[in-house]
């Protein structure tokens, strides 16, 4: 066919996928135009790009654009939706050759943009040729989106940093594309330096910061923990007065929110003179945060009464606080709201109402809200697994994970946390097992310490020691928590010698153990009778590590004692403790007089037990009418058991690890 006839071709969208790392099966339309791939320049090179990253091209017959249009086509292009489309005009446009348009810098920053969407970086640095070649290096529009495009990536800051340093002329914008690329990136030091020498003058005597500057800056102070740095720059709004812009306010009400200063942050809301739904919903979301329901409930009344409104933000607010409060009258009738508003119920929306019902004990209405959703997404299964761990019904978390299969959904860490903790739960090593094996069938999830914690900590409640240290000898990299949950397995275990054992390799390594980690080495050698162990680590614990023992530190050491029937001493221990002595640590000692047969040792303990300011609940009734019956006390014995009575106290039942068989 001849070229003539071709550029009479008519260009038609179609529709192509394109898979990449961070957005899969997302469809996109490009048009592409017949024999493009045979041309010579950025053409071939743009689609070869684009052909690596797995786009499929179908070419179609075209015919060319007028000359006016090509521009004002591009600019009428949603980059947000089809960034694809804005290289294929370019490469139309160079094969029809449309000077004009190959002339245009809008064009070029438009191409850039796509590229940054896309994450095509070879195309992008492809583009920043062309824009050499063109001669427009020194555009601002341009170069602040060659800025941005570097930004997107740690790996290619250095080019953002080596394009600012160049520019002659740089504008507030160019500055902010800075900043917030920096911040992004995750180097606050270097945004805040920038912003900075904004404020010396020595990025350029015209170039002063904005409100969106102040934004930015702000921002960054809330995602990387600068509370201190977000109170100076409070005080420069205050002082250019950009704090009465709502923007400004918004950023600065949700600094304070998240910094745990609802006072101040109600303090700014109150003042500012417009408020829109941003405004509201970041209040919301504080006082839902601070579990603080009465202000958050008052919040969103006044709200309504203001005719604000509400979206799906301050829906889920309003239902993290009811979660939090265990409201669920509130709660039922925000989800009454919702269905009356016709409001869809899916994703986050969904999953807070399901974490409302389960935080009070509603697992049936968590149950109805699952199965009305339109589609079982990641939000509402991590929410659903959680539900059924906090209600006990484990079981029914761990089948679950047929659904995330028989969906193609990739679980993330929430999702393994509550299935490890079902596991964890249920006590059963064949599902220790098969969720061991859904950990290691998805890559994405091998380098989180947290799940691998986890992991050691589901096999030792499961009585399976072997397979907690294969996973903790398999991490690259071990923490206090690792290290900790491996000793707590072996003590749960009753292997003390083995939990001594992972302690001295923790020391080894330079690990340095916490009061936690004593608690679980302490109860190991309470488990196993290592009295001499077990003084030597109390003494370590507080001489060369300097932790000052807790009331289980406490506990672990009087348990030690009783268990080898060193009552005096436990007794000598109890009066000497550092802490004030509770219920649990008198009737441990109970117990082991009435194991060892002092009888009289542990009726005189009855009257310490008896102490209105220890005494808690029926198992206090339960020692002191045990030791009573074993001294042939009978009529004491008679009146405990009148006196739980009376009170209504009952004894918990204990409950065992092992299922049963029956």
């Amino acid at each position: 066919m001849k070229p003539s006839i071709c550029h009479q071709w008519l260009t038609t969208l179609l529709h192509v996928r394109i898979t990449h790392s961070s957005v899969p099966h997302q469809s996109h339309l490009f048009t592409c135009s017949p024999f493009s791939h045979r041309r010579q320049g950025y053409s071939r090179f743009a689609l070869s790009a684009l052909h690596r990253r797995g786009v499929a091209t179908v070419f179609v017959p075209t015919r060319a654009p007028s000359r006016p249009t090509w521009s004002s086509t591009v600019r009428n292009i949603d980059l947000e939706e089809d960034p694809l489309q804005v290289i294929s005009f370019f490469s139309d446009a160079q094969r029809f050759k449309q000077s004009g348009y190959l002339w245009d810098p809008y064009v070029y920053a438009s191409l850039i943009k796509a590229c940054n969407k896309l994450s095509a970086t070879l195309l992008g640095k492809s583009i920043h040729c062309w824009v050499l070649r063109r001669g427009m290096g020194n555009n601002v529009n341009v170069l602040n989106s060659l800025i941005h495009f570097y930004l997107s990536s740690s790996r290619l800051a250095g080019y953002a940093r080596a394009l600012f340093d160049g520019i002659p002329d740089r504008t507030v914008v160019t500055v902010n594309c800075m900043i917030s690329g920096l911040m992004k990136n995750g180097d606050f030091t270097a945004g805040l330096s920038l912003f900075r020498r904004v404020l010396g003058c020595s990025v350029g005597v015209v170039v002063k910061p904005n409100h969106v500057t102040l934004v930015i800056v702000i921002g960054g102070c809330i995602e990387f923990g600068q509370f201190g740095v977000g109170k100076v720059s409070h005080a420069y709004c205050w002082k250019v007065g950009m704090v009465l812009m709502i923007e400004v306010s918004n950023a600065l009400v949700d600094l304070y929110a998240k910094s745990g200063f609802m006072e101040d942050a109600d303090m700014i809301f109150s003042a500012m003179m417009c408020k829109d739904l941003i405004s509201w919903n970041t209040m919301l979301a504080g006082y839902a945060r601070d579990h603080n329901f009465t202000k958050a409930r008052a919040l969103f009344k006044e709200m309504r009464a203001q005719d604000m409104l509400c979206d799906k933000v301050s829906l889920i607010s309003m239902l993290v606080a009811c979660a939090n409060s265990r409201n669920s009258y509130t709660g039922r009738a925000i989800h009454t709201l919702i269905k009356t508003r016709g409001v869809e119920v899916s994703g986050a929306l969904g999953a807070a109402l399901i974490s409302m019902y389960s935080k009070s004990g509603l697992i049936d209405c968590c149950n109805n809200v699952f199965d009305e959703l339109p589609r079982h997404d990641l939000a509402s299964l991590n929410s659903m697994i959680h539900a059924y761990v906090e209600c006990g019904r484990n079981l029914e978390a761990i089948s679950l994970i047929h659904v995330i299969r028989s969906s193609k959904l990739k679980p993330d860490e929430m999702t393994m946390l509550g299935l490890i903790s079902a596991c964890r739960n249920f006590g059963e090593i064949c599902h220790s097992i098969d969720m061991e094996s859904f950990f290691n069938q998805n890559d994405h999830l091998h380098g989180s310490i947290v799940l691998q914690n986890a992991l050691i900590d589901m096999f030792g409640r499961c009585s399976c020691m072997p397979k907690a240290k294969s996973v903790l000898q398999n991490m690259v990299k071990r923490d206090i928590v690792s290290w900790t949950s491996i000793i707590s397995g072996h003590a749960i275990n009753g292997e003390g010698k083995e939990a001594l054992a992972a302690f001295q390799q923790m020391v080894v390594e330079n690990v340095v153990p916490n009061s936690v980690t004593f608690i679980a080495v302490l109860s190991a050698c309470a488990h196993s009778g290592l009295v001499d162990e077990g003084r030597r680590l109390y003494d370590t614990m507080r001489h060369e590590y300097h932790i000052e023992p807790k009331i289980e530190h406490c506990g672990c050491m009087v348990d030690m004692f009783a268990r080898a029937g060193l009552l005096e001493e436990a007794y000598k221990f109890v009066t000497n403790m550092p802490v004030e002595c509770n219920a649990v640590i008198w009737r441990t000692l109970i117990s082991g007089c009435r194991a060892y047969g002092d009888f009289d040792l542990g009726v005189d303990l009855v009257s310490r037990l008896m102490d209105g300011k220890t005494r808690k609940d029926g198992q206090d009734h339960v020692a002191s009418s045990n030791i009573f019956a074993e001294a042939g006390r009978w009529n004491d014995v008679l009146k405990e058991r009148g006196s739980m009575a009376a009170r209504k106290a009952q004894k918990i039942p204990g409950k065992s690890l092992v299922p049963s068989l029956t």
